[in-house]
């Protein structure tokens, strides 16, 4: 037996206390658990008493505990049965937290057993019940680069966006916080209530929709894309809609707990609904039918129907509603403001795989569409639909095609959209196994082609003969492959002749990489190439590793570099 198994029997055999920890109904530990996850993802930012750090660490424990230890009792629940609605109390809020953090701590330990099937590290048993894990990679944690360049594009780009919004339809917030105030109610001391005006309303429908921009999802699909007869557009907007609710009943929870310290925020944050009424007013609210909204709710509503697999990634998102009985359902905090769009986005693909793959197929266009801002000169030459070669026994398709009549530079481009994913090991494999064996094979099928053929051939070929003259040349190949979520897998070695990065490192690179050429394709290649993570300056600060400790049960676990 391997240390590795014996780590995966040992930390097996500590979960089995997560088993029978609850003595109540399931309805009412799914209750607990949502509440205090409401309370830690969206609230829980900062201590006084605990380093950033230390913060960190809780918050990604609850993001891998919540779901698998929910799973049990949702598993559980029998939604034919309507159960009251429970109050928290101290020692419910204790469960919660420490079933929670152990939950994410097994979760991390399952994690590390999946990093160890993917090669990425070796696990070491030092003592008995005492685990060593180390990395078996230089560059670990390639993936951040990716991250850092999309947190880029929201602060420098979709931030912008908003504050132009926010000049063209300004609010009074003040004035908005002062009227919430004004209509907040406290029932019994302990629950709230408060009815709402249109100003307050549009206030943060405008802050549901600043929120959305913000996600990383929402633009996976264009607008005026179906799904079971329904525009992505119409998903789109009532998702916006509920997180504005949802952002207005956080500040009036928060400020009735100013009003009166004694509220429990767990028992009004999170709250349950009559599903048939909650429909029948977003229906009316946005001028559709009840059938309408009852198709989108059931792409944004963990049910009996789809929890079995959806709780099964690891950290991820919490829905925005739980269905907890056939018209019960609770809508929670943390799933409408952490990333509705995940369960939508996978929901599409498992409801509607007809229109998903139509979805899918159109999304090249939109890529290459836009790939073509950054080339408004009237001098490149843009080459508008996907280009197929053929040539001594080889054929292979160019997705995207610019050229520079002025300095004859030619960019050939491969496209890749695929969707995000966040902590699955299957999910990443699957992601690098369609993009790098595909991408390396076309980049040697283009160095074939250009090498063997002449410029005559070659423009002839890109369908850019009949823009240019027959003495032009071509002087110089700039060859890029794009992903439009990651391109930086840990252990995934490229070819540095070509420029290789996602969507958003494209766009940091071109805004953040200061070059003088007169020749825009050229340009983009080296900025590109610039803020590869090889060539980045930070590189050891953002991939540095620190040492890591901690106890699951029995078992010690710890890392060094």
């Amino acid at each position: 037996m391997t240390d590795s198994e014996r780590f995966e029997i040992a930390f097996h055999k500590e979960s089995k206390v997560l088993e029978n920890s609850y003595g109540g109904p399931s309805y009412h530990a799914i209750q607990h658990i949502v509440r205090r996850m409401d309370v830690v993802l969206p609230l829980f930012w900062e201590s006084k008493n605990w380093t950033e750090k230390e913060v960190q660490e809780y918050r990604e424990l609850f993001k891998f505990g919540w779901a698998p230890l929910l799973k049990q009792y949702y598993n559980d629940i029998d939604i034919n049965i309507h159960q009251p609605f429970p109050l928290m109390t101290d020692e419910l809020i204790k469960w919660a937290e420490s079933n929670i953090i152990f939950s994410g701590k097994i979760e991390f330990c399952r994690q590390l057993v999946s990093y160890k099937k993917a090669g990425l590290i070796d696990i070491k048993e030092t003592n008995e019940n005492e685990f060593e894990f180390s990395y078996l990679h230089e560059n670990v944690g390639l993936e951040q680069f990716d991250n850092e360049s999309r947190d880029f594009f929201k602060e420098a780009i979709v931030e912008k966006i908003i504050d132009r919004k926010k000049k063209d339809k300004p609010f009074d917030e003040e004035k908005i916080k002062s009227e919430l105030r004004k209509i907040i109610k406290c029932p019994d001391g302990k629950l709230i209530s408060y009815m709402t005006t249109p100003e307050i309303d549009e206030y943060y429908n405008q802050k549901g929709h600043f929120h959305v921009l913000r996600m990383q999802g929402y633009d996976e699909f264009d607008t005026r894309d179906t799904f079971g007869s329904i525009e992505y557009w119409k998903y789109v907007d009532l998702i916006e809609i509920i997180v504005g609710v949802a952002l207005m009943h956080t500040d009036a929870c928060l400020e009735l707990r100013k009003m009166n310290n004694n509220v429990n925020l767990h028992n009004v944050l999170s709250y349950t609904y009559s599903k048939e009424k909650t429909i029948k007013l977003y229906a009316n609210y946005l001028g559709t039918t009840e059938e309408e909204i009852s198709q989108i709710f059931s792409c944004i509503t963990l049910s009996k129907e789809n929890f079995d697999y959806y709780l099964e990634y690891p950290a991820t998102p919490p829905p925005m509603y739980f269905q907890v009985s056939n018209d019960i359902i609770i809508r929670s905090i943390a799933g409408c403001l952490e990333n509705p769009f995940s369960l939508l986005n996978r929901e599409l693909k498992r409801k509607y795989k007809k229109d998903y793959d139509k979805a899918v197929n159109r999304r090249e266009e939109r890529f290459r569409n836009e790939l073509y801002t950054f080339f408004p000169q009237e001098r490149i030459i843009k080459i508008p639909r996907e280009i197929n070669i053929s040539f001594r026994g080889m054929r292979t398709d160019i997705d995207a095609v610019v050229f520079d009549k002025e300095t004859g530079t030619l960019g050939l481009f491969q496209l890749k959209w695929q969707d995000p994913y966040l902590k699955s090991m299957k999910e990443r494999y699957s992601r690098i196994s369609n993009l790098f064996p595909k991408a390396k094979e076309w980049v040697e099928k283009m160095r074939f082609w250009v090498f063997n053929n002449t410029s005559k051939d070659i423009l002839s070929s890109l369908q850019i003969n009949k823009d240019v003259n027959g003495a032009t040349k071509i002087n110089e190949v700039c060859v890029f492959v794009i992903s439009r979520n990651t391109m930086n897998f840990t252990g995934m070695d490229v070819d540095d002749t070509v420029a290789w990065c996602s969507w958003h490192q494209l766009i940091e690179s071109q805004a953040k990489v200061k070059a003088d050429f007169d020749n825009p394709i050229k340009e983009m290649f080296v900025k590109v190439k610039s803020m590869s993570p090889q060539n980045r300056p930070d590189k050891n600060e953002i991939l540095k590793m620190e040492d890591f400790e901690t106890q699951v049960g029995n078992i010690k676990l710890r890392f060094t570099d």
